[in-house]
């Protein structure tokens, strides 16, 4: 795995650098707050899975990692990069599932479970931060994930927001028609994001 104008959230005051997650995902605060909090600072939404070629229905467990940033588009030229080496794992816990944090699929299952690890850019001062949440039905399902393991085709989904919470980016793996980058349209991206990808615009091209 590989390891960086401010938008203007609605409803907020003055703007300043990102919030630290812990700031926003308060375990010592009750879960809809935290929830709420949450939802209010989400510009980068990426959605994973364990297998790529199953059916959500099958899928052992679902993961979404929301990353707080202040410059989507810098990520897009720069590479969204992060490794093991960016969890702060002193603020990892799992707790009960919070619905309004969820975004499942549809499993035969129940999920009931959620682990969260919390990541930083590693540049100073950071520019980004994100909280990466895992659901499943029992703790020992999220006990046994390793995040060295993951690869960049278990992204099933991934959107973006730019200024003024407005859709700028778009991956459905299911829907491949539906991709969409308004900001750099078919220029390749780095990192964990999903598409476009170097070797396809070749493959395209040839």
């Amino acid at each position: 795995m590989s390891a960086t104008s401010e938008p203007q959230i609605e409803g907020a005051g003055p703007q300043g650098p990102p919030p630290t997650y812990d700031e926003v995902v308060d375990k010592t605060t009750n879960q809809s707050a935290a929830a709420t909090r949450l939802g209010n600072l989400r510009y980068i939404t990426f959605c994973f899975r364990p297998n790529p070629k199953m059916d959500d229905q099958h899928q052992l467990w679902f993961g979404q990692m929301d990353v707080k940033c202040c410059d989507v588009p810098l990520l897009m030229r720069e590479g969204f990069h992060w490794t093991t080496a960016n969890v702060t794992r002193e603020e990892g816990f799992v707790d009960n599932i919070i619905p309004e944090l969820v975004h499942l699929g549809k499993p035969n299952y129940t999920c009931t479970i959620t682990r969260f690890w919390i990541l930083r850019d590693l540049q100073q001062p950071p520019r980004w931060t994100a909280c990466l949440q895992v659901h499943a039905p029992n703790k020992e399902v999220v006990s046994g994930i390793r995040l060295d393991n993951w690869t960049i085709d278990m992204v099933r989904t991934a959107k973006a927001l730019g200024l003024s919470r407005k859709l700028i980016y778009q991956f459905d793996n299911s829907r491949p028609r539906y991709h969409l980058n308004s900001i750099y349209d078919d220029m390749p991206l780095k990192g964990w994001w999903p598409w476009p990808k170097e070797d396809l615009i070749a493959t395209k091209r040839a």
